[in-house]
């Protein structure tokens, strides 16, 4: 994998709704000190795609190449320090991203955008789910419905990362992936499967889960007129059968929001952290373009010396970094999108078309007699505490070094 690219990577500058500064912690996700930086340059190289032989005749109507983004925006804390819900900042948080969708369309051009996990609704102070509950978004709220017009408006697939309640499991927290269309709906929602913290994972509520929504909930996938989209959110990125899975499903883009740890403010991301490795591998592996965007800034008073996330990156389906931003301020990443040509790699014949090698019924003794983390632990209750969390995983641990599947460290 290269980091090579003929795109360019650009920044918005400094607007009146886009001057958030960093200053406070993610809670749910751990503490974060946030960064701001007004510049980017631009990337100047061309990423190299190998001759491939073809294995089927085109049919059907090519998608033209379009302009992408990751909107690296920034956001204003939702809870106050008593973690009580704050419904003016959601407010200002949702006319941010309204205003930076349509400006993504008026000075980008970009069809399909992606902003980051925390997008809208952020705590200063770690929270219960009853806490969250009432800033949480609906899937119909009015708050998506006015994204649903930006993105209208922008003629543009979305997609960003609402903590939303469910009323039929009232008192929770999800972490959804949500994309709306041009039309101005939502045309998919994905919520995400992992992470030991206070929002309730489908699989914890899972025969629940599947009597309401389904097993196609689970790994949705979205067939739009500028490709086959899906959204995975934040660290399920980490986890190869979660991208796998929607690209068995036939995936074809697969959007990332995403709030990593951060680093110092003069840490170099040349050599690439852990949030970029595993997007670069999944888009590689899964022959599908990731776009990776991270969180810009939290708060309104920060102060230097700032610290910064992980760029915000589009990679194509050879692992390359086609653009990335260039400061932890708000900003745009923008590439260019060939669905035609992954589609020329996905049919061909030879060593680089890896899903095609896939020989699945090698997989399915393994995977169905697996059994590791547990599900259905919170069918009647949500989370008390992530006490619970832990006292799961040791147990999981446990059964797997019993079973050989795991050893122990030695003593001394």
């Amino acid at each position: 994998m290269t980091d090579d690219s003929n795109l360019k990577s650009c920044s918005t500058g400094i607007t009146r709704r886009s001057t958030l500064l960093a200053g406070v912690g993610l809670a749910a996700a751990g503490t974060f000190l946030d960064s701001f930086g007004t510049t980017a340059s631009a990337q100047d190289t061309s990423a190299f795609y190998p001759p491939v032989t073809p294995g089927i005749e085109p049919r059907g109507a090519r998608v033209q190449p379009y302009p992408a983004a990751c909107v690296q925006s920034g956001v204003v804390r939702t809870f106050d320090s008593s973690g009580n819900f704050l419904p003016d900042a959601l407010k200002h948080n949702v006319d941010a991203m309204c205003d930076l969708i349509r400006r993504g369309a008026d000075e980008h051009g970009a069809r399909l955008m992606s902003f980051p996990e925390f997008g809208l609704q952020v705590p200063s102070v770690p929270m219960t789910p009853a806490q969250w509950w009432p800033g949480t978004i609906r899937a119909d709220g009015p708050e998506i419905e006015r994204i649903g017009k930006a993105a209208q408006d922008a003629d543009a697939y979305v997609a960003f990362n609402p903590m939303e309640g469910i009323d039929r499991f009232p008192g929770r927290y999800f972490l959804a992936g949500m994309i709306v269309g041009p039309s101005g709906d939502v045309i998919l929602n994905y919520r995400k499967l992992t992470g030991l913290t206070g929002k309730t994972r489908p699989g914890d509520l899972l025969s629940a889960w599947l009597d309401h929504f389904g097993a196609d909930s689970l790994f949705p996938v979205a067939d739009t007129p500028i490709g086959r989209l899906a959204c995975v959110v934040a660290g399920d990125m980490n986890y190869p059968e979660i991208a796998r899975g929607m690209v068995l499903k036939g995936a074809e883009v697969i959007l990332s929001p995403t709030a990593s740890a951060t680093y110092p403010a003069d840490h170099s991301f040349e050599v690439p952290v852990n949030t970029t490795m595993t997007r670069r591998v999944r888009a590689y592996e899964n022959v599908a373009y990731v776009l990776l965007s991270d969180l810009g800034p939290v708060g309104a008073d920060a102060q230097p010396p700032f610290r910064r996330r992980q760029p915000s990156q589009i990679i194509d389906f050879k692992g390359n970094k086609l653009a990335g931003t260039q400061s932890g301020g708000v900003e745009y990443a923008v590439a260019t999108i060939d669905i035609d040509a992954l589609r020329r790699e996905r049919t061909s014949l030879g060593g680089s078309n890896l899903l095609s090698h896939l020989q699945m019924p090698l997989h399915r003794e393994m995977y169905s007699a697996a059994d590791f983390a547990p599900v259905n632990t919170h069918l009647d209750a949500p989370l008390a505490s992530t006490d619970e969390h832990s006292a799961a995983q040791r147990e999981t641990v446990s059964r797997l070094v019993e079973q050989g599947i795991l050893v122990p460290p030695g003593i001394g």
